[in-house]
């Protein structure tokens, strides 16, 4: 959570400088960055109940392509980004991160792409344990 808000915070303070709209845009960037894990999560779930055989392969496409699947996933989301970060003033954070020692070291470009490769990584590591099949090269995966 410390996490999240620290994020909140300097994302809301880049747009602020940007003189752009910083609660709603570091609303956002949090929840993308929430749906980024969760999807993650998401994907390791599915193949290792499949794996399992706790539920078939047709069961759990049929579920991940309901409407109502993706709506309980994304409304929690942006449910807990709004309650938890964006109800509270910027004071909060300022005075709890501003004189932090990673302001200095953590450009807001890193923080503009770690979703992006938080996902990326993901990626590697769903190949490394279930494996997969990468520019036509068959690579096993150790839990497959």
């Amino acid at each position: 959570m410390k996490i999240l808000e620290y994020l909140y915070f300097r994302m809301y303070k880049a747009y602020l400088d940007k003189n752009d709209d910083p609660k709603v845009r570091s609303f956002l960037y949090i929840a993308l960055l929430q749906f980024a894990i969760a999807t993650s999560f998401i994907v390791y779930l599915e193949k290792t109940l499949a794996i399992c055989s706790v539920f078939s392969v047709e069961y759990l496409s049929k579920i991940k392509h309901s409407y109502v699947f993706w709506a309980m996933i994304i409304m929690p989301i942006l449910l807990f980004s709004y309650a938890s970060l964006a109800r509270r003033p910027f004071a909060y954070f300022s005075e709890k991160f501003s004189m932090c020692i990673a302001n200095k070291y953590i450009k807001i470009w890193m923080l503009v792409i770690l979703p992006f490769l938080f996902l990326f990584f993901s990626i590697q590591l769903y190949i490394f344990l279930f494996g997969g099949n990468i520019l036509g090269k068959e690579i096993e995966g150790i839990i497959s």
